[in-house]
């Protein structure tokens, strides 16, 4: 890495496996301490969380959509996020990010602070919530 300042791409970082989408945990990867970056993209059908609807009780989470779309399931309803848009949950606001549309979703995630992404609150799996919502999983 360069003096000043550290130039990486995609291509050279290595996706989380264990992610159900394509996640790229940059903040790891390249040494960010003060939160946490993630870029993912969501295949038709894919979920961002493994964990369903969820919450952190002690993190901020910003998603941003670079391109295409996603849904945003809250506990009490759901709108759609499209290219150039972005949603701020509060600590402890249920949410899931998902992908019902038929071309990928690209998105930018940051967490703070970023030990806050390790408490998670399971509230409701992923394919019973769109079971119970849209007749599908």
């Amino acid at each position: 890495m360069a003096s000043g300042y550290d130039h990486v791409a995609l291509a050279d970082l290595e996706p989380n496996p264990a992610k159900p989408s394509t996640r790229w945990e940059v903040s790891r990867q390249i040494g960010i301490e003060g939160y946490n970056l993630n870029v993912a993209i969501l295949e038709p059908g894919e979920p961002m969380a493994q964990s369903g609807l969820h919450y952190h009780p002690d993190q901020e989470e910003v998603f941003y959509v670079v391109d295409g779309r996603c849904r945003v399931e809250l506990e009490d309803g759901s709108f759609d996020l499209a290219t150039d848009e972005l949603v701020r949950f509060h600590p402890g606001t249920a949410q899931l990010l998902h992908n019902p549309f038929e071309e990928p979703c690209k998105l930018v995630a940051i967490g703070y602070p970023p030990e806050g992404h390790e408490t998670v609150e399971a509230v409701e799996p992923t394919a019973e919530l769109l079971e119970r919502r849209y007749g599908e999983e």
